[in-house]
């Protein structure tokens, strides 16, 4: 009886050894997991931060780049003698050209952002690690610079402010005259510059000969 008495004793104290020591050892790693998570979020942060993450934003500011230049080469000008519905599907295409040259500038300006703020949050941790996250920045710092250098949206608004003029003389012409195109108009000017030239060209006629005669008669 004594032996049952004694084991029994036993047992019951290496189960209470157990569920001490498991205790102690939960308890330091719940305390481990916590002081990490309050310690250092910047890691936390950063850790999502990869090399494909990078390339891919750099890739994508690249393409935006490169669409901001072909669109910007492409803005139409109006011929001198254009008509008043040439004028106005030039104006059209001029502000289609404008809107998605904003819309371009704004995602390439975003994506720049992205990596900027990437960049701030690696900066007081181990630079060779990150690296990659330096080098894509500056990157994109160059496409931005190269953008600010070729792309100028001022030329483009004076453009479209001069066409709009011309189309509102064009207008009030026709509403005065009639339909009436830019090479008529410029034909219906020309004409006139041409009588007024002939009536001068008649004038000095009548004088010269008037001056002759004034000669004739004093000799």
């Amino acid at each position: 009886m004594k032996g049952k008495l004694h084991k029994g004793t036993v047992l019951l104290g290496l189960c209470s050894l157990s569920f001490y020591c498991g205790a102690q050892i939960t308890g330091q790693t719940e305390a481990a997991f916590s002081s990490r998570a309050q310690i250092k979020p910047v890691e936390l942060s950063a850790a999502i931060v990869f090399p494909d993450t990078v390339g891919d934003l750099n890739g994508k500011a690249m393409i935006i780049y490169s669409d901001i230049l072909s669109l910007y080469n492409t803005v139409p000008n109006a011929a001198d003698d254009a008509s008043l519905q040439e004028l106005k599907k030039t104006i059209e295409k001029i502000t289609r050209i404008e809107q998605a040259l904003h819309s371009l500038l704004n995602d390439f300006q975003d994506i720049h952002n992205e990596l900027l703020n990437y960049e701030k949050q690696v900066k007081n941790l181990d630079s060779k690690t990150y690296q990659f996250v330096y080098e894509g920045c500056n990157e994109a710092n160059e496409l931005s610079k190269k953008i600010k250098e070729t792309v100028n949206l001022q030329p483009i608004k004076q453009l479209h402010h001069s066409i709009e003029v011309r189309i509102n003389k064009l207008e009030d012409a026709e509403k005065i005259e009639g339909p009436i195109n830019s090479a008529e108009m410029k034909n219906a000017t020309d004409q006139i510059e041409q009588n007024e030239f002939a009536d001068d060209s008649i004038q000095s006629e009548g004088e010269t000969k008037h001056d002759e005669k004034t000669v004739e008669i004093h000799d």
